[in-house]
Formats: structure tokens, sequence, C-alpha cells
């Protein structure tokens, strides 16, 4: 007698929760761009209807931070310091290179500002350090908002949206009879990436702001 063939086992679908909806939010955000994270599309990629998303994520603005927190919470944060200077050089370069990793990020913060809890411990720590080297609380906030300007437009420029790069060549092309200076300054790192500047220039933003 032959035996009827056992049925297939079908396999389990992992269960829809918020984190398993935000990982694919940043899959498809690394992968395709900010504007393919839609709440339709990702239903479509996790195998739902888009209504069942909105029992785990209030809507895109509230997916948008999760993300962005998903990102702060990847922040390799240094060990303290006790010198100011160096406590916020060590997070501020944290800071730069987990967004290196995902550049979509700082467009968003920058054009939007969102943001979420996990990057509070480490900006406590930069304010903490600022009134450690004696900067006021207004000096503080001040001082904060030079660095994460910095900070995001070095990004910005590395990273660039565009690939237009007419302002560069222009650049590069100036003619040492009527731009010497620029000339000059242009062949010295003709080489040299832009993203190569940033610890040496954070060190210049920390001269003037932790002066004595």
């Amino acid at each position: 007698m032959t035996s009827s063939p056992r049925p297939t086992a079908r396999r389990a679908r992992r269960p829809l929760d918020r984190p398993t909806i935000v990982a694919q939010a940043l899959r498809l955000v690394r992968t395709e761009g900010l504007t393919a994270v839609t709440m339709r599309r990702l239903a479509q990629e996790v195998g739902t209807a888009p209504m069942s998303l909105y029992r785990h994520i209030q809507d895109r603005h509230a997916l948008l931070v999760a993300m962005l927190d998903e990102v702060a919470g990847g922040v390799a944060a240094p060990p303290p310091s006790g010198d100011p200077r160096s406590e916020i050089t060590a997070i501020f370069t944290a800071i730069h290179d987990a967004l290196r990793r995902d550049p979509w990020a700082v467009r968003l913060i920058v054009s939007q500002r969102p943001a979420g809890p996990s990057i509070l411990p480490l900006l406590e720590r930069v304010f903490a350090a600022l009134r450690a080297a004696g900067l006021t609380p207004r000096d503080s906030m001040v001082a904060y908002g030079l660095l994460w300007q910095y900070t995001a437009g070095e990004l910005l420029h590395t990273h660039p949206e565009t690939t237009d790069n007419s302002a560069a060549d222009m650049t590069r092309e100036a003619p040492a009879e009527t731009c010497p200076n620029l000339a000059e300054a242009m062949s010295a790192f003709a080489s040299g990436p832009p993203g190569d500047w940033f610890h040496e220039n954070l060190q210049r933003l920390l001269d003037g702001l932790l002066k004595p």
C-alpha cells in the first residue's frame, strides 16, 4: 500500500511588530532612498495591508522618528572623558561616523527636524562638557548649534543628493592669473576628499568655543 504524501509544513511568518516594521523601513531607505519609504510600500514589503501597520506605527512621521532613533541608538558612545575638549571631540566624531553610514538621516534631520530619545544621553554629555569648560547655559546652546551645523553641513557636502559637480569643476579650473590664492589652495588639496577634514576643522571650532 502506497502511503499518501505528508503535507508540506508552511514556514511560519514572523509576527508583525514595531521592530520588524522599522527594520524593514531602514532596509528600504538604505537601498532605495527616503522617497521609497511610504506606508503603502512598507506594507507590501512586510506582506500585509497598509492599515495593519497603523496598529504599530501611528503615521509616517512616527515611522521616520523611529528610524532616526534606531540610527541614534547605533552611535558607538565613547567612554567618558574628564577633559571637556576630548569628550566633545569623541562624541561628535561618533555621531559623525554613524550619520556618515546613513546620510539620508542627516537630510531628514535638517529638513524636518524629527528626533527620538536615544540621542539624549549623548547630548547631555555634550552639554555637561560645555558647562565644565566654563560656558554659560546660553553659550552652551549656541556652541552646540555651531558644532551640529558644522557636522551636518560637512556630511551634506560629502554625501550630496545630486551628482552635479559644476561648482567644484569651476573652482578647480580657477585661472592662476586672476585667482592666484584660490588656484594655489585648490592645487594643494586636489586629491584630498572633503571628508578628511572633519576632525581638523572640528578642532578649529573648539579652539574658538573653548578658549580660556
